[in-house]
């Protein structure tokens, strides 16, 4: 069991959007969800910061893995959050990604969780290493 089967993520899609900010490097984004209960808690019944992290991470890994389609493997480089509501460890959490930079050797994901109800949980920015497959 790997850790997408264990945190329970599900749903994964990426797409491109034709409505796309032009400041932004390109339109891809992505989206997934994650089915919550008692192993993502904390002490407090509350979602877990590092369930959230590890959301953001794996999806936007997942992200950039299929953009590369099979020339390069992404490898998280950096994370940086801010938790900014509670949610109590029930129901679901949504991921929504959207690369900022496509570059050559990384990309910088913004993600947003939000809960059932579109409210925002947390912001996440996620910079994967793009490593070209010869080379692992």
């Amino acid at each position: 069991m790997n850790m997408i089967d264990q945190l329970n993520i599900t749903d994964f899609q990426l797409f491109t959007d034709e409505n796309a900010d032009s400041s932004v490097s390109n339109s891809y984004k992505f989206s997934s969800k994650m089915i919550l209960s008692a192993f993502h808690a904390q002490p407090h019944g509350f979602l877990n910061g590092g369930a959230s992290l590890a959301l953001a991470e794996i999806t936007a890994g997942m992200a950039s893995n299929t953009i590369g389609s099979g020339q390069y493997f992404a490898l998280g480089q950096s994370i940086n959050a801010n938790h900014l509501n509670p949610k109590k460890c029930e129901g679901f959490v949504n991921a929504r990604g959207l690369l900022l930079k496509n570059g050559k050797r990384n990309h910088v994901w913004e993600i947003k969780i939000t809960d059932e109800n579109e409210k925002l949980i947390s912001q996440i920015t996620v910079v994967n290493a793009l490593v070209p497959i010869k080379k692992l």
